[in-house]
């Protein structure tokens, strides 16, 4: 009886501790007519039992079946070199069967930033990932972000990506995300239950992650469980920043997300030329010349952190990731069918300091002097163009218009910040230091 109350609760989607409570009201209702001595010591070893199988089986419902990280070497974005390279890494990653089904790819859209800037997924890689996947029989191919800050009618024009998508007339269809939405639930998240994305991911069977390999300045690194943020619409975005304002605590909502999406996946991720130092818009690009593919989001960002240098388990997203026990276990379980992530580490690439942007109990109790910090960003009035796009997506009302004609400016109320670095990041003129 236990176990099938608590199957019907886990297959229910009822969050595994309220479960374990169900069970208990019912143990004390079965054992109230008995004697409650002897009942009391069987009934409690068969619950435990049958908590621990149960909670088993409500973990495998969604467990994944692969650790496998194809990496490979790509120099350029030329069709003629990226293209073998990408279905090399499809083949040892084992890419699912897709034909006949509808499939969305999703890149990397920090903001509409030209291609050699290295801010988005280059559109000669979003081309290769196209043809790849028609070539093997999809049915239909959406492609989608969305930006912090995203306009009406967004096209994706500066990065290129419109041009790409009107090669394939009717076979292809760029999605905008803030147009529909639909709400998802994981009422076994951490810190976040549910979720307004776009819709676009109840039309498809499979979503397709297309993340760029970059530093983060909030969350020191963004890969394949970080882009999956995109699919939250445009400046919906910030409000997740002002409730999570930790990295640790962002970590764990950007998991949920990853958890709540119930579909499918496998990512390709555009490491021929990434991004070093203060990203994922204000840094430097860096040739790698890697391309990387697998169905294990957690084990590609795995192995991209080691590429760069990063300890992975010290990047909050891959930490709070293996608590979860879906993706991976032990990182230990990652399998490298090609090159492994040693073999082509990169010593020098500038990143973001390890510093944890501090606790917010504490330094609500601590004296000012000694709070730990992160530093609050600096605008450059030299290079800012007025554009009042930090201004735009500040949730916390930090940012400030300061003045009026020739005097006007922006301004960060430091008592406001939070430091999640949204305007550093949205700032296309590269004047917000941080």
């Amino acid at each position: 009886m236990l176990k099938g109350l608590m199957r019907v609760c886990a297959l229910a989607e009822i969050r595994f501790d309220i479960t374990l409570k169900i069970c208990q009201i019912s143990i004390i209702t079965m054992i109230w007519p008995m004697n409650i001595p002897v009942a009391m010591p069987r009934l409690c070893r068969k619950f435990i039992k049958c908590s621990l199988s149960i909670g088993s089986e409500y973990h495998t419902i969604y467990n994944m079946n692969t650790y496998k990280v194809a990496i490979e070497r790509c120099d350029s974005y030329f069709p003629e070199e990226l293209i073998p390279a990408l279905k090399n890494a499809a083949k040892a990653a084992d890419f699912p069967d897709i034909s006949g089904k509808k499939v969305l790819l999703k890149p990397n859209i920090v903001f509409d930033g030209a291609p050699e800037k290295a801010i988005t997924t280059h559109p000669d890689f979003l081309d290769a990932v196209i043809q790849i996947v028609l070539e093997l029989g999809a049915s239909r191919v959406f492609v989608g972000d969305s930006p912090g800050l995203q306009g009406p009618n967004f096209k994706a024009r500066g990065c290129g990506f419109d041009v790409v998508i009107q090669k394939y007339e009717e076979e292809v269809e760029w999605v905008d995300f803030t147009k529909n939405k639909t709400e998802i639930k994981f009422p076994k998240g951490k810190v976040q239950q549910r979720f307004t994305v776009s819709s676009i991911i109840n039309e498809v069977d499979l979503i397709i992650n297309l993340p760029k390999l970059k530093t983060h300045q909030f969350m020191l690194f963004t890969g394949a469980l970080k882009n999956t943020f995109g699919l939250v619409p445009s400046v919906s975005k910030s409000a997740f920043h002002v409730r999570y304002s930790s990295r640790e605590a962002f970590a764990s909502m950007l998991v949920d997300l990853n958890l709540a999406v119930r579909k499918p996946v496998f990512a390709f991720m555009d490491a021929i030329i990434g991004m070093e130092g203060p990203g994922p818009s204000g840094g430097t690009p860096r040739e790698i010349g890697l391309v990387l593919a697998s169905g294990n989001f957690l084990a590609m960002d795995h192995a991209a952190c080691t590429i760069i240098g990063y300890p992975p388990e010290k990047i909050p997203t891959n930490s709070d990731a293996l608590t979860r026990r879906y993706w991976l276990k032990d990182f230990s379980e990652i399998d490298y069918p090609l090159l492994r992530p040693e073999e082509v580490k990169i010593g020098d690439y500038v990143k973001i300091p390890l510093i944890k942007t501090g606790n917010k109990l504490l330094n609500k109790i601590l004296p000012k002097f000694l709070r730990k910090r992160p530093p609050v960003p600096r605008i450059n009035r030299d290079l800012c163009i007025l554009c009042t796009d930090c201004f735009k997506i500040c949730a916390s009302e930090a940012m400030m218009i300061v003045g009026d004609g020739k005097s006007k400016h922006m301004q960060v109320n430091s008592k406001n910040c939070i430091y999640c670095y949204c305007c550093h990041e949205i700032c296309p003129a590269k004047a917000i230091e941080v």
